[in-house]
C-alpha cells in the first residue's frame, strides 16, 4: 500500500529543529509540526493531529537550500558582468 504525502507549505530551520507547516492529504487541514534536525532530508511517517490518519512527510535538506542560494548569486553576478561588456 502506498502512503500519501503531507504537502509541505513552508519550513524554517532552527538551531535544534525544523519547523514545518504541512497540509494533510486526507482532511486538508493545515498544521505546524517540529522535527529534530537529525531527520533533515528524510521521509518520516506520523499521524495527522487533526484526523489521526498516518501519512509521510518529505523533510527539506538545509544543504540544498544553501546550494540554491549560491547558484542564485552566481547567476546574478553573471548578469552584472554581461551588462558591463555590452556597454563597451
Amino acid at each position: 500500500m502506498t502512503k500519501s504525502l503531507y504537502l509541505l507549505q513552508s519550513h524554517k530551520f532552527g538551531n535544534e529543529n525544523i519547523e514545518a507547516t504541512l497540509a494533510c492529504p486526507k482532511c486538508e487541514e493545515i498544521f505546524k509540526k517540529e522535527f529534530p534536525l537529525d531527520l533533515e532530508g528524510q521521509i518520516t511517517e506520523f499521524k495527522c493531529p487533526v484526523c489521526n490518519s498516518a501519512s509521510e512527510a518529505d523533510l527539506p535538506s538545509k544543504g540544498l537550500e544553501q546550494k540554491e542560494e549560491f547558484e542564485g548569486d552566481l547567476y546574478e553576478g553573471g548578469e552584472e558582468n554581461s551588462e558591463e561588456i555590452d556597454e563597451d
